[in-house]
């Protein structure tokens, strides 16, 4: 057996078939071309998704637009975030797989999350005209469309790492593109969002309107990767129905089946994310003035947190960083009952809720990435689609949740959130690590 025989059996029991492998004869810079254009894409995206931060500044515009007893509006955005980026591309996942032009179709998912931003801006000019619950209504309506897109965003942009970049530098694509995308985050805060969302005068139209322009540009920017064609093995689709395709999946890798259960148990603690900016204004009586400062501690710790998690996950593998990262997104309710129960301090330290909330906003990411390593491409797709879908179920609850903290105070379900996220943790260590296959001392390059 050659070297480049082992080196393709080697890369089949890791996960993946070499189809990233790129000509050995090309200068440097072409070699690593996609890697480059990927981390600047999602520097791009990262800096956009600033501008409309799911944990404080969508649900401060929902707050705005309900008025009083804003709760249950407020409880529907995990579950039709989750509904639309579980089901639709679950649908979609197929038409996915069977695409030739994958990066065409990151560029299009890409700029087509601009267009519900744009009717977001538009919604806040129209404030207050077409009556407070028929303009959260026409909100939700917007954001679920906006999931939908962006969940197929998610299958598209992981089944395109998948095949053009190993998965030995998968985490250093995550970490460099959060840790360098920090930067301009922040700074977009502090020069944007700052005077935009000051108390009594905030401009959500110029919000909205930034980050869809932002995310169209960083869609245009995935047009210069290069993609080998696919042979005709690669285009045969052995199942057309998404649904049957999605049951094959579960039940010829187990191993999918216990990242499943895991993320799935995890996701309760996330209906609780679009609340801890309602409970910090409400309960311990923090004007809308911090929402910046909200915004910068959850960018800056996401930026921190990537560079220590992606080379985690390089070095060690997957399944370990999912572990710390579920454990980790305990802090955020954890922090949270803190301050109930020591008020005094909430005024200078409730920022750290919202940067232990950067633990949670890894998990999905880490996950797809494990996922890669657990099933062959063919089912990257459906893999990473089914981990959204079953994140999407207990989020349903999340609008009962919201009643609840109206009812009866946020305290009982910050002990849940810690529950749950501690359960998921311990239940992490039954899965395996997929790079353990690989013989101790092996280096696999796309080089080699």
């Amino acid at each position: 057996m050659d070297r480049r025989e082992d080196h393709h059996r080697a890369n089949q029991h890791h996960g993946y078939n070499g189809h990233w492998c790129t000509d050995d004869t090309r200068p440097v810079f072409k070699r690593h071309r996609n890697f480059w254009l990927l981390v600047l894409h999602q520097i791009v995206f990262r800096v956009g998704w600033t501008f409309k931060t799911e944990s404080v500044v969508l649900p401060a515009f929902l707050d705005h637009l309900a008025g009083p007893g804003a709760g249950v509006f407020r409880g529907f955005l995990p579950v039709l975030n989750r509904l639309g980026q579980g089901i639709l591309p679950l649908a979609a996942s197929q038409a996915i797989e069977a695409s030739r032009h994958k990066r065409l179709l990151l560029a299009i998912t890409t700029c087509l999350l601009a267009i519900p931003l744009s009717v977001f801006a538009l919604i806040a000019v129209v404030d207050d005209e077409l009556g407070h619950g028929w303009e959260a209504v026409s909100f939700l309506l917007v954001y679920f469309a906006f999931s939908a897109v962006y969940g197929i965003y998610q299958v598209v942009f992981n089944t395109v790492q998948g095949k053009l970049i190993e998965p030995e530098k998968r985490g250093r694509l995550m970490s460099y593109s959060t840790f360098w995308g920090t930067f301009p985050a922040i700074l977009a805060a502090l020069c944007a969002l700052r005077p935009w969302l000051r108390d009594g005068g905030a401009r959500y139209d110029l919000v909205f309107l930034s980050a869809a322009t932002l995310f169209a540009i960083s869609g245009i920017l995935c047009l210069f990767l290069r993609e080998a064609k696919k042979t005709v093995d690669e285009e045969t689709s052995t199942q057309s129905n998404p649904v049957k395709k999605m049951v094959t999946s579960l039940r010829c890798h187990p191993n999918l089946r216990g990242l499943w259960f895991v993320t799935t148990v995890f996701s309760i603690s996330l209906t609780l994310t679009p609340h801890y900016q309602a409970f910090a204004r409400d309960h311990l009586h923090i004007g809308s003035g911090q929402l910046f400062l909200w915004v910068i501690a959850q960018s800056a710790s996401v930026g921190l947190f990537s560079v220590l998690i992606g080379g985690l996950a390089d070095r060690y593998g997957n399944r370990l960083t999912l572990a710390v990262l579920i454990f980790g997104s305990t802090l955020a309710p954890g922090w949270s009952l803190a301050l109930f129960h020591m008020p005094q301090f909430a005024e200078t330290s409730v920022w750290l809720t919202f940067m232990a909330l950067a633990f949670s906003t890894l998990v999905p990411r880490v996950a797809a990435n494990y996922a890669l390593e657990l099933v062959p491409e063919e089912d990257h797709p459906v893999a990473t689609a089914l981990l959204q879908f079953g994140m999407t179920v207990p989020l349903f609850a999340s609008p009962l949740f919201g009643q609840f903290g109206e009812w009866w105070g946020f305290e009982p379900l910050l002990y849940g959130a810690i529950a749950v996220n501690v359960t998921a943790t311990v239940a992490t260590f039954v899965l395996p690590e997929p790079r353990r296959r690989i013989p101790p001392g092996k280096v696999i390059t796309p080089e080699e």
